[in-house]
């Protein structure tokens, strides 16, 4: 009997091998694009700058002040028990509050408008996942698998405990918000640790499986997630990202195109340079990246339940994602959602609206301020 199965079994199992190779070839096939379209933007940059202003990094020895600025909150390092190569050390920065807890992740520095507005009403933590800003860097992309950062977030909220005003009894449990890269691993961390998540907000993100399902069907979402493509390359990205400074990063942030939209929260030199330093530190540039190179180790995607109750926040001049996909999750979410769609918004939206993002916020948890 066991011979009988396996061989009827057998073409189910060659399928999805197939099913693999034909994904990491496509992966590949999109990384190599990806470099090719990156790599002439460089060019570009050389022949128009020259050799000597392409290949020049500014010096940033010292933190700018921004980031330790203690209006934002209090600092503090926590050391996590979460395994791994490296084991990992988090940086965090809170604002204590008269109610239940609110947990934000990747990057710390982002959240600080929003911790400001929260912090009356909400205990408050942003977080710097290992290989961002303060927190450790452990070397190599396997230190940066998708199970060890659900860990680090996992260990936080354990280590921070049950916030004042909440039962005592049980495992202790969020609001856990994400953005971007942070609220991809938000939908992880609600799905795979339920009791330990109230909440959750999430913007600008998709999750995993949503948007495997909405670029199949819309592919021109290709393009606008091209540079996750390019992050599948090694030393590329890393050299790409450095040119002059980091003009890419700069470009992303700051141009019409994809940085923020509103001309009275457009970033400061002082708060980007805020994001730039932790990058331009040695070996800064790798860990970012290796979050996307793990990006595709864990396919085919997992069907998950659906996560608690979930706001979800869309700017609707995000150049990265499409518009569409925040109501594409509706289908997956329903009746578990609720999406609102920020006109005029882009993709950086912790910077660009964080008085409207506390008003949200607020309300979903209940209570809002007036």
């Amino acid at each position: 009997v066991p011979m009988l199965l396996s061989l009827l079994l057998a073409p189910t199992r060659l399928l999805l091998a197939l099913r693999r190779l034909l994904a990491r070839a496509g992966v590949a096939v999109a990384a190599v694009a990806a470099g090719v379209a990156f790599g002439l933007w460089g060019v570009g940059v050389l022949l128009c700058r020259g050799p000597r202003r392409t290949f020049w990094w500014r010096r940033r020895d010292r933190a700018p002040p921004g980031l330790a600025d203690g209006t934002f909150g209090e600092h503090r390092y926590l050391r996590l028990k979460v395994g791994g190569p490296g084991g990992s050390g988090g940086s965090w920065g809170g604002f204590g509050g008269p109610g239940g807890g609110v947990t934000a992740a990747v990057p710390r520095f982002c959240w600080r408008h929003l911790m400001r507005e929260l912090s009356p009403r909400f205990r408050v933590v942003a977080l710097d996942l290992r290989g961002c800003g303060a927190s450790e860097k452990p070397p190599g992309r396997d230190s940066y698998r998708l199970e060890l950062l659900l860990g680090d977030v996992r260990d936080v909220i354990e280590a921070l405990g049950t916030p004042p005003g909440t039962p005592p009894d049980g495992p202790p449990r969020c609001v856990l918000v994400g953005h971007d890269w942070g609220g991809v691993l938000a939908w992880e961390v609600a799905t795979s640790h339920p009791q330990l998540v109230e909440k959750l907000v999430v913007m600008d993100a998709p999750h995993r499986g949503v948007m495997a399902a909405f670029t199949a069907q819309h592919p021109s979402q290709l393009l606008r997630s091209s540079y996750i493509f390019l992050f599948q390359l090694p030393w590329l990205p890393e050299l790409l990202l450095a040119l002059a400074d980091f003009q890419l990063v700069r470009t992303f942030l700051t141009s019409s195109w994809s940085g923020i939209q509103d001309p009275a929260r457009r970033l400061t030199e002082q708060e980007l340079d805020s994001y730039l330093y932790g990058l331009a530190q040695p070996g800064g540039l790798s860990p970012p990246i290796h979050f996307y190179r793990n990006l595709f180790r864990d396919t085919p995607i997992p069907r998950e339940p659906p996560p608690p109750p979930t706001l979800l926040l869309w700017g609707s001049r995000d150049a990265f994602l499409d518009p569409r996909l925040g109501p594409a999750h509706l289908r997956w979410l329903h009746p578990h959602a609720r999406l609102r769609l920020l006109p005029g918004a882009s993709h950086w939206l912790p910077e660009e609206r964080p008085r409207l993002l506390a008003q949200l916020i607020g309300e979903f948890l209940g209570g809002a301020k007036e």
